[in-house]
């Protein structure tokens, strides 16, 4: 985990109990932390089981109030490192050793799901779920001998947090039916939006039933379809505009391949009727981009396989270099690796 044994000197000023050792800009800071987070707390609290006070001490000492390196700029707020099961974004600091793997995620929020997926799918927390969902302290303990964090005061640190800070406000809201979590609608991460950054940059890309068109408007010309349409290249790949409402039989038939082979060539999944205008690759796509695309910074609609067909590269490529799968979730302004 992010805090380690060689991070004590650091805290010790929040580990000196008999004297006031916040100043009033750490407790602003802390303060607007949880008013930020306690909802997601509760929500959490409420799937998962696991006291919204742990939550929010271990959200605030990991991530630093939110202002460390790994919470601005992966969004990990719970120090959380890749493990073998992680197939998501990576990011690499010193921790109790050098250079190693933290998750990244795509915002604050699902730092917070994956923290109680973290919890609740660990073999060695699963003692922790038998202990009293008020009991902080117990929480606190356990989380500590179950190897969390290497701090020596760690279960300390957050009885603290929680003391000072009444943090068991928010399981009792939950435990006494008081906290109602509303999603804004189906289909969207249940948050409020008005504790969320106005940042359009951290605005949520629909990354499926949208299809947004393109005109590669530099593909050269080599050669015609018997329908009198251009064939174009791009990336030195093949390719054609499609026509509303094209069969993939028809044009497979037109082009002398198999219907299969354009599926697998454009990532069609099921799909067989193409829409006008849509970028259909009748050869292989290449491993990475022309030299002189390096990144592609997503739009709103967008999806990677939007991606992968302006630039005539692999999808399977795109989710390597990246280190992502069919799974990840995109955000307008996300820089996309193409070579």
């Amino acid at each position: 985990m992010r805090v380690s044994f060689r991070y004590f000197v650091t805290l010790i000023p929040i580990l000196l109990w008999n004297v006031n050792v916040f100043s009033q800009n750490k407790s602003n800071a802390t303060l607007d932390y949880i008013d930020r987070y306690k909802d997601i707390a509760m929500r959490e609290m409420q799937e998962y089981k696991i006291p919204a006070s742990i939550t929010l001490a271990q959200g605030i000492l990991e991530s630093g109030n939110g202002n460390s390196e790994l919470a601005k700029k992966s969004n990990n707020h719970f120090g959380i490192k890749c493990h073998k099961d992680w197939k998501g974004k990576r990011t690499y600091h010193d921790d109790d050793e050098k250079g190693e793997c933290f998750r990244v995620y795509n915002s604050p929020e699902d730092s917070y799901r994956d923290h109680s997926k973290f919890l609740a799918n660990g073999q060695r927390y699963a003692f922790l779920f038998d202990l009293k969902i008020t009991d902080y302290k117990g929480w606190a303990k356990g989380l500590k001998k179950a190897g969390y964090a290497t701090l020596p005061v760690y279960a300390n640190v957050l009885i603290k947090y929680i003391e000072d800070y009444n943090l068991t406000q928010y399981d009792q809201m939950v435990v006494k039916g008081k906290f109602k979590y509303k999603a804004k609608s189906k289909g969207q991460k249940a948050i409020d939006e008005s504790q969320k950054t106005k940042d359009e940059s951290q605005k949520s890309v629909e990354t499926s039933l949208v299809y947004v068109p393109y005109k590669i408007t530099d593909a050269e010309v080599v050669g015609k379809l018997p329908d009198e349409r251009y064939i174009r290249e791009n990336n030195k790949v093949k390719f054609i505009y499609a026509r509303e409402g094209e069969s993939v039989y028809e044009l497979a038939d037109m082009l002398g391949i198999y219907d299969y082979q354009i599926v697998k060539y454009n990532n069609l999944g099921k799909r067989r009727t193409l829409k006008k205008d849509e970028i259909i690759y009748i050869e292989p796509k290449r491993n990475k981009a022309m030299r002189r695309y390096k990144y592609h910074t997503i739009q709103k609609g967008e999806t990677l396989s939007h991606v992968s067909r302006l630039y005539a590269v692999k999808l399977k490529s795109i989710f390597k270099m990246n280190d992502m799968d069919e799974n990840t979730v995109l955000h307008v302004g996300d820089n996309i690796r193409l070579r």
